[in-house]
């Protein structure tokens, strides 16, 4: 993959917030250092970085998806219930093996915690 500036810019936008963000909330602090920064650019960079393993991409039920960067383990998630953003928890853990009922394919698994964030308090 051909690094260019955007590419970088949606990378320092990631590691900057410390927390998974919307392809809006990319595009807008984006636009904070490309000012020019186009929609159809962020979103073709964020699939291509998204099949490259450059970021992931984590969903939510009722949520917009969200894209992170890598991290070294698996790690809950919290959710604020009042700006619905989301934040990474500094846990270490590891997803209990399941039975999946027949028929069924288990593609991965999340773990969630709700509330309000320290800016909603």
């Amino acid at each position: 993959m051909i690094q260019t500036r955007q590419r970088e810019v949606i990378l320092d936008v990631l590691y900057e917030a410390g927390r998974p963000l919307t392809r809006v909330e990319i595009l807008q602090y984006g636009r904070q250092q490309i000012d020019r920064l186009g929609s159809a650019t962020v979103d073709r960079a964020i699939r291509e970085m998204t099949d490259d393993f450059c970021i992931i991409g984590v969903e939510f039920p009722g949520q917009p998806k969200r894209y992170e960067l890598p991290a070294e383990s698996e790690h809950p998630h919290f959710v604020c219930r009042v700006c619905e953003r989301v934040f990474d928890l500094p846990i270490t853990m590891e997803l209990p093996e399941i039975k999946a009922p027949k028929g069924f394919k288990v593609s991965g698994g999340e773990v969630i915690y709700s509330g309000t964030c320290p800016n909603c308090s």
